[in-house]
């Protein structure tokens, strides 16, 4: 009976183990050499569709995966939200960006959420229900909420997904009393409708037009418009007429008022020369003064007159207007 070589059995046990190395490497896409850090995130409401392994992306792109789905971790007795460990792959992240992208320390961490860094489950199909963890930046988020009792990983707070909180309004709304209502007021249409008298409603609305065709179509209106246009017509000429003849009026009656004026300016000059020549007792002279008095009223009057025209030259033609008591 042959004894086994010692070199080929340890040959042996090299190459299986090699073997089996080189499996786990395969199998495991690598991630034994890979920087993974894990985080925690509480979700409020049911985790159906999500499973391990599903997508963890960062606005769309994918930088890890779902470790862990719980039920109750590090958290209150009467806290029922649902924890999930993520891991954020350090090397797959660095790979999508060129800025050189660190996994953030717990100071990091903190700031980041302040700014609105929340995560949150997305659909990944309507068909199947499936879901994946997102991370993105939420303008104006609520105040963070954290869950863990013993600070164990980074957690993210998390908020409701669009599709969460639109199931969350519908289940709000009373379905069964907005059908009722709706129905009910659908009886009351069509009762209403049924009352009117199409009929009536049709024949008179069909002769109120035919009356308004009629009307419009017919002479009275017609000749009432070419009547009316005819009248503008003779105001506008007459307005003209009138234009043309008040300017020349007043002119020759400015005239006429400033020659008159003149004379009475002359023979005042001339009784004032007459009057020098009397004596100062004679009677002549006391009736030559009251002349020269009423000539200056009377070229005083004449001056006014020619200013009231100047400003009124209408009331050659429309009076003098009298003033109101």
């Amino acid at each position: 009976m042959k004894t086994a070589n010692a070199t080929a059995l340890g040959l042996f046990l090299v190459i299986g183990l090699a073997f089996v190395v080189g499996g786990v490497v395969l199998f495991s896409s690598g991630r034994l050499f890979h920087s993974e850090f894990k985080f925690i995130l509480y979700f409020d409401g049911s985790l159906d569709g999500l499973n391990p392994g599903a997508p963890v992306t960062f606005r769309g792109v994918t930088v890890g995966r779902v470790k862990q789905i719980l039920i109750h971790h590090n958290q209150a007795p009467n806290d029922f939200a649902m924890p999930v460990i993520i891991v954020i792959d350090e090397n797959l992240a660095q790979s999508k960006s060129d800025i050189g992208l660190q996994i953030p320390s717990q100071a990091r961490m903190s700031e980041l959420v302040s700014r609105g860094l929340r995560g949150r489950l997305d659909s990944d199909s309507l068909v199947t229900g499936s879901l994946h963890v997102g991370l993105d930046f939420v303008s104006g988020p609520p105040p963070p909420v954290y869950h863990q009792l013993t600070p164990q990983y980074d957690e993210i707070p998390t908020v409701p997904s669009p599709f969460q909180q639109l199931w969350a309004n519908l289940q709000q709304l009373d379905l069964p009393g907005l059908s009722t209502k709706l129905n009910t007021l659908l009886a009351r249409l069509d009762t209403k409708v049924k009352e009117l008298d199409m009929t009536d409603i049709n024949s008179g609305l069909t002769n109120v037009l035919g009356s308004a065709n009629q009307f419009i179509a017919g002479p009275d209106l017609t000749n009432a418009v070419r009547e009316a246009r005819l009248a503008l017509d003779q105001a506008q000429s007459l307005l003209q007429r009138l234009n043309g003849r008040v300017d020349p009026l007043v002119d020759n009656v400015n005239v006429t008022l400033a020659d008159a004026q003149k004379t009475l300016a002359d023979l005042r000059s001339a009784f004032q020369k007459l009057s020098g020549m009397l004596g100062s007792d004679s009677a002549f002279r006391a009736d030559l003064a009251q002349a020269l008095e009423q000539l200056s009223n009377a070229s005083r009057a004449v001056a006014d007159l020619a200013e009231f025209l100047e400003r009124n030259p209408d009331s050659l033609l429309m009076g003098r207007k009298q003033p109101k008591q």
